[in-house]
């Protein structure tokens, strides 16, 4: 149950912020919830059919309802969520956090290895910010300098060090998702960005 409600949730907030990302270029409700649900359900379709799994929203269209009411809440009040371009990114940082560990969590489940779990929770925690601003017609924010997909690697570590070496931690999922959101707040508000020589460059 409590991972349920975690990953209605990020779908939720997923959905949000893909609204958000073109919310200024005269999108109409019915694109905003299709723009929505491909955001809020991308990344976690992606990782089910990799695993071979059944597709989430396919047997649970809760998950669906989740991403049309956020959607909704971001077209008809998008004005709350969009104060500044910063509360978006902190947006996508929660949903990505949840999403992440949701998925490592999943892939664990399925009993695939634990370096597995990381490599699909860090495409499912990336997958549904990609697809936005692929749709979105912007630079996505794993092309930039950004210290963007570091914490979700980070985060994800965490939860999957804690699930194989102490599964009787109860708090390993919260402790992942914190990670996660903790270290990509921090680089959002500080403007921290990737070092010189770690950037490809011409």
């Amino acid at each position: 149950m409590r991972y349920y409600v975690f990953e209605l949730a990020g779908t939720a907030i997923f959905a949000i912020t893909g609204v958000l990302a073109v919310a200024r270029r005269g999108l109409d409700v019915l694109g905003a919830v299709m723009l929505g649900l491909v955001t809020a359900l991308g990344g976690g379709t992606l990782r089910d059919v990799i695993i071979r799994g059944p597709v989430f929203w396919l047997e649970d269209f809760n998950y669906v309802w989740a991403g049309i009411v956020g959607a909704l809440a971001a077209f008809w009040i998008g004005w709350f969520f969009r104060s500044t371009y910063r509360g978006l990114l902190y947006l996508d940082a929660a949903g990505a956090a949840i999403f992440t560990v949701i998925a490592a969590n999943k892939v664990l489940a399925y009993g695939l290895s634990a370096p597995t779990a990381v490599v699909l929770g860090v495409i499912t925690g990336i997958g549904g910010g990609l697809i936005r601003d692929v749709l979105a017609g912007r630079p996505t924010l794993l092309m930039s300098r950004d210290i963007y997909a570091t914490p979700i690697l980070f985060g994800c570590s965490v939860f999957v060090l804690c699930r194989s070496y102490v599964p009787e931690f109860a708090y390993a999922s919260t402790l992942g998702i914190a990670a996660i959101f903790i270290f990509r707040a921090i680089a959002i508000h500080r403007h921290l960005q990737m070092p010189v020589w770690l950037t490809l460059r011409e």
